[in-house]
């Protein structure tokens, strides 16, 4: 039986901003893959629409800047795009996963092109100098990543 969670975003100051459940898929020493199916109305993208009933593959890791959602057409195999935040490393508590997005996003779509999203919300925050140089390497190391593995096989990130 798979384990439920809930996913809680904050923002940068830690106050919770949204929260849904899903279903952990594996857990390694890097972090957590979990399933979760998008429920809000449909929100678009540059690249692509997120619907109602998209599967969201979802990449944490305890020690990286960023998290990856690897987005599918509804419950099917095909992918329509990643989704990477831009964040703190997530936090691991039992029965949920927590994290601090930090505005900064970056998309990718199947053919490899790449969109950084909300540079002037990441820019007004209130953050730390370390914390901007950390989350810009984060941005880096998420970008190299997809640069190198243009069609990213289930499992490469954990």
């Amino acid at each position: 039986m798979k384990q439920k969670i809930t996913i809680v975003k904050r923002n940068e100051r830690g106050i919770p901003v949204f929260r849904y459940t899903g279903e952990i898929l594996q857990s390694t020493k890097k972090g957590l893959l979990i399933s979760a199916v998008f429920g809000l109305p449909q929100v678009n993208l540059r690249v692509a629409a997120l619907l109602p009933g998209d599967l969201f593959e979802e990449y944490y890791f305890y020690d990286k800047w960023f998290n990856i959602y690897q987005v599918h057409a509804g419950n099917t195999e095909r992918i329509k795009v990643w989704y990477c935040n831009i964040c703190r490393p997530m936090q691991y508590l039992d029965d949920r996963i927590e994290f601090d997005d930090l505005a900064l996003d970056l998309l990718i779509t199947p053919n490899g092109r790449q969109y950084i999203l909300d540079r002037d919300e990441f820019c007004a925050l209130k953050i730390s100098r370390k914390e901007i140089r950390l989350a810009l390497e984060g941005l880096r190391e998420v970008q190299a990543f997809f640069k190198e593995n243009s069609v990213p096989q289930p499992g490469m990130f954990l």
